[in-house]
């Protein structure tokens, strides 16, 4: 029979035994459990716990492993959800800034770096003003997150070129309706305010163009009425005048039906093969009696093998004749004009070369304009419209082609035509 001594020194043994055996299996239990949590801490979703044991410890890890799982969902849906909404930003033609409820900047798409200066390569977390150099943005900005309201306004930027956008800030609140951030949204309108000017310089330049011939026969008509009718040779002069000011409303009405039209893209071009010499000759003939009664000389240089060049004839005759039309009027008496060809990089260069009074430097970027004149007195005594070389240029943009022009006051102008090559299946 075992002794009371054996008995109590083999039941402390087992205690202790058992008691050291769960300490190890629970500190390594929860050793496990705090790497598993402090990778998850650091983002790290690739641990995971035994979850074989059927006691309250399984259930632990199983909940764990769950968490991780969810976590690592989440977290997957973020990072997505942020790539896609960057991806947008991007894309947008629009600029974009985001900016926190405490004035920091959250985001800028790219496309706000193209269209405004910024004072900083790296602006996420900074003041929006240490950023925008721009005071009416920033004005609006201070604005939109102090009244949290919808804002837009237009801003104007004349440095270093001048342009124009169309600012909408929008706010963001969250489920309490407190701000969050706000949305800068800015559209280039550069060129929008640039057609409305080009409109209103229109409208301006054909009303003036139609009141000084309506002016000059509404004035002739009345003095006839008024009893020169009865003069004949006095009736016969004043009804000269009013013929000649109704031919020059009638070019400056078809100059405009054939610019609209060309602008509009409604004209429809009747493309084909194009021999320039001979179209060349043409346009010289057409214009012979202009050319003799100003006693110029006029010289065609074409190489016979130039290739020829793909196009409409008759909008191509329309060009050459406006450009010979104007080196006619702009050279003294006698005069020398000379139209050569060649080809150049794919294209046929036409040059009319004249020796006329030459344009300043400071209108040679504008002399393709509609209405514009270098000498408005004189252009308006030659029965000019203003509207030839504005033509020209349209037509030649339509065949894909352009057109330059080089002069020099006292030595005369040069306007260059290029006209792709005729590449078509013979």
């Amino acid at each position: 029979m075992l002794s009371i001594p054996f008995v109590l020194f083999v039941a402390v043994s087992s205690c202790v035994l058992t008691l050291a055996i769960s300490r190890y299996f629970y500190a390594r239990r929860l050793k496990d459990m705090r790497l598993v949590t402090d990778a998850l801490s650091k983002g790290d979703f690739k641990g995971r716990l035994n979850m074989s044991a059927s006691d309250e410890w399984g259930d632990l890890a199983r909940g764990i492993n769950q968490m991780s799982e969810e976590f690592q969902k989440k977290i997957r849906q973020v990072i997505a959800d942020k790539d896609q909404l960057k991806a947008i930003l991007s894309s947008m033609v629009e600029g974009v800034i985001i900016v926190s409820g405490d004035s920091h900047v959250v985001h800028i798409s790219p496309n706000f770096y193209n269209m405004l200066e910024v004072r900083s390569k790296e602006p996420n977390g900074r003041y929006y003003w240490e950023v925008i150099w721009n005071a009416s943005i920033n004005d609006l900005l201070r604005e939109a997150l102090a009244s949290k309201k919808a804002l837009r306004q237009e801003i104007a930027i004349l440095h270093p070129v001048e342009t124009f956008f169309s600012m909408q800030i929008s706010p963001v609140l969250d489920e309490r309706g407190a701000l969050s951030s706000v949305v800068a949204v800015f559209h280039d309108i550069t060129e929008l305010k640039k057609y409305e000017r080009l409109r209103s310089e229109f409208v301006a330049n054909v009303s003036h163009e139609l009141k000084t011939p309506l002016t000059s026969i509404k004035g002739f008509v009345e003095t006839l009425k008024e009893g020169a009718l009865d003069d004949h040779d006095h009736a016969l002069r004043f009804l000269d005048i009013i013929g000649e000011q109704t031919h020059r409303l009638e070019n400056l009405v078809s100059d405009l039906l054939v610019l609209s039209s060309l602008e509009s893209k409604e004209i429809k071009m009747s493309m084909g093969s194009v021999d320039i010499g001979a179209l060349l000759q043409a346009v010289v003939l057409m214009q012979k009696k202009n050319i003799e009664r100003n006693k110029h000389a006029v010289h065609v240089n074409v190489p016979p093998d130039l290739p020829k060049v793909y196009a409409d004839q008759g909008r191509l005759e329309q060009v050459f004749l406006n450009l010979l039309d104007n080196a006619v009027k702009f050279t003294p008496a006698p005069g020398r004009i000379d139209i050569d060809a060649c080809l150049e990089g794919g294209f046929v260069r036409v040059d009319v070369r004249d020796t006329g009074v030459g344009i300043p430097a400071e209108h040679l970027s504008r002399v393709f304009e509609r209405f514009y004149r270098v000498d408005k007195a004189r252009s308006s005594d030659l029965g000019g419209t203003g509207l030839g070389l504005s033509i020209v240029k349209h037509i030649v943009n339509a065949h894909k082609g352009r057109v330059e022009v080089q002069s020099q006051i006292g030595s005369g102008s040069t306007f260059r035509v290029f006209l792709p090559v005729d590449n078509s299946p013979k």
